[in-house]
């Protein structure tokens, strides 16, 4: 076990001087979508408190982090969401000021901010892209209706204007899933996507530069 920690810890050090060497290479955007369930295990929280700090010393920009809340009872439903929420938020209070933060609820409502230059991290709980693109839709005709625009007015600048995140992120990943949920379907349009072959709790720092080494060797074609 310990000549094995050796080894990790060595490539772990030989990536991140790998990965140095072309900065511009490390995406400044990501995304990452898990369960439920990955941050309802004890370590869960942890994890992901860890994981943010990765970010911040890859200096990377932007985070958006989903939870997929999966075959869950609705009477469970409720009481689940407001305790993620509240788990969420005392989590991000405690990592250092220089990260910022905005969370929002189930229905795309921000709950909790905190602004910052250095890092911003943005978290949703099961308030995936169709039901972003719908609020966004709404909007748009209620500015129609009130007569802030007409129809003729309407493009995709116009949506993308109403949408909740307005970033596009570089690379998508989906922790330790085989499949990938809805959210920020119209953002992620031309990101690069990453299935991880561990779950969110073996998930480690190495594992992040392995990704963004993958990410450098794609040529992105933006739909083209």
């Amino acid at each position: 076990m310990k000549y094995r920690s050796i080894l990790s810890s060595v490539y772990e050090k030989y990536l991140l001087r790998d990965l140095s060497r072309n900065n511009y290479s490390i995406p400044e955007n990501l995304t990452l979508v898990m369960s439920e369930s990955d941050l309802l295990h004890e370590k869960g929280m942890e994890k992901l408190g860890t994981y943010i700090t990765w970010c911040l010393e890859l200096n990377i920009k932007v985070i958006s982090i989903y939870v997929d809340v999966l075959d869950t009872e609705e009477k469970l439903r409720s009481a689940m969401m407001a305790s993620l929420l509240d788990s969420l938020s005392l989590l991000m209070e405690q990592l250092p000021k220089e990260i910022g933060f905005e969370i929002y609820n189930t229905t795309g409502e921000s709950v909790k901010t905190r602004s910052s230059p250095k890092l911003m991290v943005y978290m949703a709980i099961d308030f995936g892209g169709r039901s972003e693109i719908t609020k966004a839709v709404r909007t748009v005709l209620e500015d129609v209706k009130m007569k802030r625009i007409s129809p003729e007015q309407i493009d995709e600048k116009t949506i993308e204007s109403h949408l909740m995140l307005k970033h596009e992120p570089d690379l998508v990943i989906r922790a330790g899933g085989k499949h990938l949920s809805d959210f920020m379907i119209w953002q992620s349009v031309y990101s690069e996507l990453f299935f991880t072959d561990v779950n969110w709790i073996g998930f480690r720092k190495m594992d992040l530069l392995r990704i963004l080494r993958d990410f450098r060797k794609r040529q992105r074609r933006y739909g083209k």
